[in-house]
């Protein structure tokens, strides 16, 4: 199994799960579901067989209740790929609405796993940090995704609502599966629980491929051999890496593993343009810089929570983040973009304004999450790495006042949106200044800086006094 120490799996689940996500955009609605989703199985078959020493007997080891409870998690687990292929139906829903739902939500809905089980254990302030990093990670995916382009393609849930529900329901069965199989390794070998997932879902992936018929999408899936190829190990790495990461390290460790997707996917074109092998550069960089700050405050925020240590006897920050949190919310319910359509179409001509509220502005959603990072943090005694990178995505957030959470809106005639960014239609989106967000974001730093300054002290002393505890109790 992936060993190689603490940062090992993490890595190899951060590395191969973005791979994975590019590579089902590029193959998910193209080819039909059930012979793509069999590959994907097999990958993780032989990923799983080729990670294990002697692998057959491990398998053999597991008690009969492991066994079926692995069977399960493995039929769970491959629910997540399998309703990407099988509800995307070429670039419907757009790419960039892919890459939201199935890193941003399925990262989230692993933090809110950890959250719940934090929650249930009575560590309230660890289940608070997994919560401000779920609200942080989608905020900031939607804020990367939403500048890849302009005008762009991100509208999630307002088109193929139904398609996007089942992808964000993919991620729930990826995290209920990989928790699952965690649970069925528990008191038996790693490997072995992995070997029967994989082998389960090969099985059920095979039949579901003999039921729709062998023939159906063999020819096309040869054509294009070395991407399903490349799928299928991807996809095999990160069941395995998964396994390992909510095994050793926690669902919020999992979850930032998974966030960082739309931070990494955009390197590519950046690597592009610096060996002049690309054309046009489509993103807004900006606005991709500032969402990536989001999404890093999001995972300082998941990967401090299980270090949590609630500090006692604080009531003037803690209303003072309250203040925050409630000018963010009263700021979602203002006007924050102005939006102008002009657009000359069979039908003919038309223009129009309005403007969209704060909730329906990436940056309306980021203030609210980030308030809720400032507001944990008033109630932990070392709060420093998640405050320092909340910090350093405010100072991004201008560069997202004028990106909405949607382009299409349903108000609107499809054959007059259906143009925009040609020359036939243009959209513009203008910001609006919103005075309880920016004071959000004001008093918000504050108070950050205050608890930075302020707790560094106390929290440097704590660490020195246990070094001298220590020093004291070695012979």
């Amino acid at each position: 199994m992936l060993k190689a120490g603490r940062f090992g799996a993490p890595i190899v689940l951060a590395l191969s799960f973005a791979v994975f996500v590019q590579l089902c955009i590029v193959l998910a609605g193209r080819f039909p579901a059930a012979p793509l989703t069999a590959a994907l199985a097999l990958g993780a078959l032989a990923t799983a067989l080729l990670a294990t020493p002697a692998p057959f007997r491990r398998a053999r080891s597991l008690g009969r209740t492991q066994a079926v409870m692995a069977a399960v998690a493995g039929l769970l687990m491959l629910g997540a790929p399998a309703l990407v292929v099988g509800l995307r139906m070429s670039d419907a829903p757009a790419g960039s609405i892919v890459v939201f739902l199935m890193s941003g939500g399925w990262a989230a809905a692993a933090a809110l796993a950890g959250a719940a089980f934090a929650l249930l254990a009575r560590r309230r302030l660890e289940a608070s940090w997994g919560l401000s990093g779920a609200l942080l990670v989608l905020a900031g995916a939607a804020g990367v995704v939403a500048c890849w382009e302009r005008p762009s393609s991100f509208s999630p849930f307002v088109r193929f609502a139904t398609q996007s529900s089942g992808i964000l329901f993919g991620g729930i069965l990826l995290v209920v599966g990989g928790l699952l199989l965690v649970r069925a390794a528990r008191s038996s070998d790693t490997g072995g629980a992995l070997i029967i997932a994989t082998a389960a879902a090969a099985a059920a992936a095979l039949a579901w491929w003999g039921v729709s018929g062998f023939g159906s999408g063999w020819g096309r899936l040869a054509e294009q051999s070395l991407t399903v190829c490349a799928a299928a190990i991807a996809w095999g790495l990160v069941s395995a890496s998964l396994l390992e990461v909510l095994r050793h390290q926690g669902p919020p460790v999992a979850a930032a593993c998974l966030a960082v997707t739309p931070v990494l996917l955009p390197l590519l074109s950046l690597v592009e343009q610096a060996v002049g092998v690309a054309g046009p550069q489509p993103l807004v960089i900006p606005g991709v810089i500032a969402g990536s700050l989001v999404i890093a405050a999001g995972c300082a925020a998941l990967l401090h929570a299980p270090r949590a240590r609630a500090v006692v006897g604080t009531r003037l920050l803690p209303t003072a983040a309250a203040v925050v949190v409630a000018l963010s919310v009263v700021g979602l319910a203002l006007p924050a973009i102005a939006v102008s359509v002009s657009a000359a179409v069979s039908g003919g001509r038309f223009s129009g304004a309005w403007s969209m509220s704060g909730a329906e502005s990436v940056l309306g959603w980021c203030v609210l999450a980030l308030s809720v990072l400032v507001m944990v943090s008033t109630f932990d005694t070392r709060p420093g790495v998640p405050a320092v990178a909340a910090l350093l995505a405010c100072a991004g957030l201008p560069w997202l006042a004028e990106v909405p959470t949607h382009i299409w809106t349903a108000t609107l005639a499809p054959e007059i949106q259906q143009y925009y960014g040609t020359e036939y239609a243009t959209i513009t989106f203008t910001a609006i200044r919103d005075i309880p967000l920016v004071a959000a974001v004001g008093l918000g730093i504050v108070v950050l800086l205050v608890i930075i300054v302020a707790r560094r002290g106390p929290a440097m002393r704590s660490a020195q006094a246990a070094t001298n505890d220590g020093g004291r109790r070695t012979p």
